[in-house]
């Protein structure tokens, strides 16, 4: 839902909001604790704050438990054609994830996630490249992601990346039922889906317990737009595991993954301000030991975001 014109959170939605980082499913009578308020004022306050579509209270899930293993970081060249109207085009495709009209060396930056080797081909060399206007694909693959939100996994050479086993029929209709609002109550979950109670409270407590799902996260909605980046990095050899620890430290990368494909590495930078972009990639990522090279893409305008799936490390 939209941002209604106007609104602004005031503080006790502020402090709700930071109560609910880490367990977006915690009781209300303990966020009522934490922030000094009425469990009531705090569920009301909730309900207002996703009717107005400043928060979202989905799962995170995993995109190895829900069959997506592989996961592509493209650039897009565009000719004769506008990139906003071909990004709106390239949004409706079931694999897209997020789509951001950029700056830089691409016009059109795409994450996309696709079940096998087999249907990645068959994006790369069928689907995207006979859509009009699309003058050239560069993609990369990512191999071994170290950050994705505030995910944070330190790999050495007996540390493979975590692969998480696929969800069953039954984990599937639990998630979906707890898309909308991840609050919902194991009682109204099962009653919807024609479940135990007992099964509904233990599959969510397994899903969790071995990283198939994820609870931790809230998706706040700024009201204004993200000066975000991805930025492509080159890195001399044998460097890339230190890089990658480095780039995982700084708040503002949101985002690690070595890659095949264009670029050693691939990170994607969140921040409110230009300036800080600027600050955040000449003062912060070009002078880490090991870095070669940056090609940054200045995002323009985000068509679409997809933030139900990710890696939960």
């Amino acid at each position: 839902m939209a941002l209604s014109a106007g609104y602004q959170p005031d503080a006790l939605d502020a402090a709700i909001m930071a109560a609910l980082e880490g367990d977006i499913r915690s009781p209300t009578q303990t966020l009522a604790n934490t922030v000094a308020a009425s469990p009531i004022t705090v569920r009301r306050r909730i309900e207002r704050l996703l009717e107005q579509g400043i928060i979202s209270l989905a799962p995170l899930v995993d995109l190895h438990a829900a069959g997506y293993p592989n996961l592509l970081l493209i650039g897009i060249n565009v000719e004769h054609f506008s990139p906003f109207d071909l990004a709106h085009r390239i949004a409706a495709l079931p694999a897209a994830l997020t789509v951001n009209v950029v700056l830089g060396r691409h016009d059109i930056e795409l994450v996309a996630a696709l079940p096998s080797r087999e249907e990645v081909s068959t994006f790369l060399t069928e689907t995207l490249p006979g859509m009009p206007g699309i003058a050239r694909v560069t993609p990369a693959m990512a191999l071994d992601v170290w950050k994705f939100r505030r995910g944070y996994q330190a790999h050495s050479t007996e540390d493979p990346p975590r692969q998480h086993r696929p969800l069953d029929a039954l984990d599937r209709k639990i998630i979906a039922n707890l898309r909308q609002n991840a609050r919902k109550s194991n009682r109204a979950v099962a009653a919807d889906i024609g479940a135990s109670e007992s099964a509904v409270r233990s599959r969510i407590k397994r899903m969790q317990h071995t990283r198939q799902i994820s609870f931790e996260y809230l998706q706040i909605h700024p009201e204004g737009p993200m000066s975000a980046a991805f930025v492509g990095i080159d890195v001399h050899g044998g460097k890339g595991r230190s890089v990658c620890r480095s780039l995982a430290t700084i708040p503002e990368v949101s985002f690690v993954a070595t890659t095949l494909g264009r670029h050693d590495l691939i990170c994607a930078l969140n921040v409110s301000e230009v300036e800080q972009l600027t600050h955040l990639l000449h003062e912060k990522i070009v002078p880490i030991e090991g870095v070669k090279s940056t090609a940054p893409s200045h995002c323009l305008q985000q068509i679409a975001h997809q933030s139900e799936l990710g890696f939960i490390l």
